[in-house]
């Protein structure tokens, strides 16, 4: 049974395997590629889905429905056939073709699927991503964020020199931007910003708005099959700029003609409002990140719409620096996809490939706010673009006089007040009947790379409650396991066995010397841990290179000091060795 990759995309999706050494695309409708995420009601027959469906925009609009991965995770619906879709079902549809479509070209079923989601997609469009691979037949284990696929093809394209990226992937429905370091055969993602309502169909409806204003109407005056046709009037007027200068729209609307012509000049100021929109995710990311354009090496443009003449302008005027494009760039998600499942499958040429992750969001609790009672405020616990997987542990007290207990409400997001955050999930735990502020729970944070989230509480008497949340359904002993992993993972690289020990070594170390050597040890020391505490993958494994090396290095000039002691000279003994651990220093 194979394991396949799957981009599934606001505009198009497509699939993907890892054969014989390299990422192969699996062919979807009449050889092509691209399938349109596309799905529509036949009557008599039931559902269409792909370019039959997508033929069927215009002609049958109100039994045809396009985009509805921007609005994944929310309560909208359409209804198709006289019965109401979430945009979850509709998912599935698209999903369970590709399955058809890859079952039938590969002859072999289907076991397993690695799926890309936009970096900013939140538990719940994580949650009901799975939830529509499940409905289609698929097992879905990991979902991947599609900058970080991005990346995993560059790396195969360009080799294992050691580069820090900067990934735009400007898809039709959203823009995902990763800031990424790849040394050996490690690609740890950094920091992520985003937006998923700013893509290449906002291109389009601007180019819809302009249609309109410069023939004198408003959308409202339009019918829904007009509308339908101004919309895919934009889209090829659009795409006709990459290859031409200008571009003659031409629509009948009931009695009217209508008419504009669009240049490259033009859509580039009609794009505008969305381009500021784009330097504010810039500014974003390098703040997180801590960084500046000029630590970046490469660009790299991923997404059906980085095509487009007017966006490589912008970005070499905002960043002064010549984008790569990997490719075909509507194919390139897939393609890290496809490598991604070879790695799951653990092939030979690529099993040792690491990819790291970030947490997209914060992950905090709701504490009370002083200010004012009725509003909770939110305390963070892990971070947005925290190295996974994370954990973190803090202490809580009670606000109220002899309080029964502490509800512990659990948000996603990076809102002030809780309200405005997404609500994941919540637990209770009874604590000491003391006075306010006296009785109290620690509460720890595990959150692993697969997206699941442990809450753990533990009050003074040492009882503990717990909560997994994950985004999939999970059985009791699959619960039970994953607890048991988590509870490995709540120490974080400070805490571990054999960091303790190197940390250990450098402490006793210290002990035995004094003066100028002491200061030495103490430096080293603090920079190794100032590693271990970092967060970042990177660091943490150059901190116990590094402390390895100087261990052995400190080992060394003792053994040289114990060489000359018992020769009965009367000095300290030799210098060399503690020379280059000061010029490491």
């Amino acid at each position: 049974m194979a394991v396949i990759g799957i981009d599934l995309g606001t505009t198009n999706s497509l699939g993907a395997y890892w054969k014989d050494g390299e990422v192969q695309l699996i062919p979807m409708e009449e050889e092509r590629f691209l399938l349109p995420s596309v799905v529509g009601y036949v009557e008599g027959e039931g559902f269409a889905v792909g370019a039959v469906a997508k033929e069927r925009l215009i002609s049958h609009a109100e039994d045809t429905v396009a985009s509805f991965k921007r609005f994944m995770g929310t309560a909208k619906e359409y209804t198709l056939g006289g019965r109401d879709y979430a945009p979850m079902e509709l998912s599935a549809m698209v999903l369970e073709q590709i399955k058809r479509n890859a079952e039938f070209f590969l002859k072999e079923e289907i076991e397993e699927a690695i799926i890309t989601v936009p970096a900013y997609f939140n538990d719940k469009q994580r949650s009901d991503t799975k939830k529509a691979a499940q409905i289609a037949g698929l097992k879905v284990e990991r979902l991947i964020n599609e900058p970080s696929a991005a990346a995993l093809a560059y790396r195969m394209e360009y080799g294992e020199e050691d580069r820090t990226l900067l990934v735009f992937d400007f898809g039709g429905g959203t823009l995902d931007l990763s800031y990424v370091e790849c040394f050996d055969n490690v690609i740890e993602i950094i920091a992520v910003a985003g937006d998923n309502h700013l893509g290449g169909d906002d291109i389009d409806q601007a180019i819809s708005e302009y249609f309109c204003r410069e023939n004198g109407l408003t959308p409202e005056e339009l019918t829904r099959e007009e509308q339908a046709k101004v919309r895919k009037l934009s889209e090829e007027a659009k795409c006709a700029l990459a290859e031409r200068e200008e571009v003659t729209m031409k629509l009948e609307a009931g009695a009217k003609i209508c008419r504009a012509v669009l240049n490259e000049e033009q859509l580039f100021e009609i794009c505008m409002p969305l381009f500021g929109k784009i330097k504010q995710l810039f500014l974003h990311i390098l703040e997180d990140a801590d960084s500046r354009i000029s630590g970046i090496d490469d660009l790299i443009m991923v997404g059906g719409s980085s095509k487009l003449g007017v966006v490589k302008r912008f970005l070499r005027e905002l960043l002064g620096k010549e984008p790569i494009v990997l490719g075909e760039t509507d194919r390139v998600v897939a393609f890290g996809a496809g490598v991604y499942a070879g790695i799951r499958q653990r092939r030979e040429e690529i099993r040792d490939m690491l990819l790291t992750d970030v947490c997209p969001f914060t992950l905090g609790i709701g504490i009370n706010n002083k200010a004012n009672r009725d509003k909770n405020i939110l305390s963070p616990m892990i971070e947005r673009n925290s190295t996974l997987p994370a954990s973190h542990r803090d202490r809580f007290v009670t606000v109220g006089d002899y309080q029964k207990e502490i509800r512990i409400r659990i948000y996603q997001g990076e809102e002030y007040y809780v309200d405005d955050d997404v609500l994941l999930g919540e637990l209770s735990i009874e604590v000491a009947l003391k006075p306010a502020g006296q009785a109290w729970v620690d509460v720890q944070f595990t959150y692993d790379i697969n997206g699941i989230l442990h809450v753990m509480a533990e009050n003074e008497m040492g009882e503990r409650r717990q909560i997994l949340l994950a985004n999939q359904t999970l059985s009791e002993a699959e619960l039970e396991q994953y607890t048991r992993e988590m509870e490995k993972l709540m120490l974080p690289p400070i805490q571990q066995p054999e960091n303790q020990k190197m940390l250990a070594a450098f402490l006793e170390y210290y002990e035995n010397s004094t003066g100028h050597r002491r200061e030495m040890i103490a430096a080293m020391t603090g920079r190794i841990m100032a590693g271990l505490q970092s967060g970042r993958k990177k660091e943490v494994r150059n901190a116990q290179e590094l402390g390895r090396a100087w261990l052995a290095q400190l080992q060394q000039a003792a053994d040289m000091r114990e060489e000359v002691l018992f020769d009965g000279e009367l000095k300290f003994g030799s210098e060399e060795g503690w020379e280059d651990l000061e010029e490491d220093l």
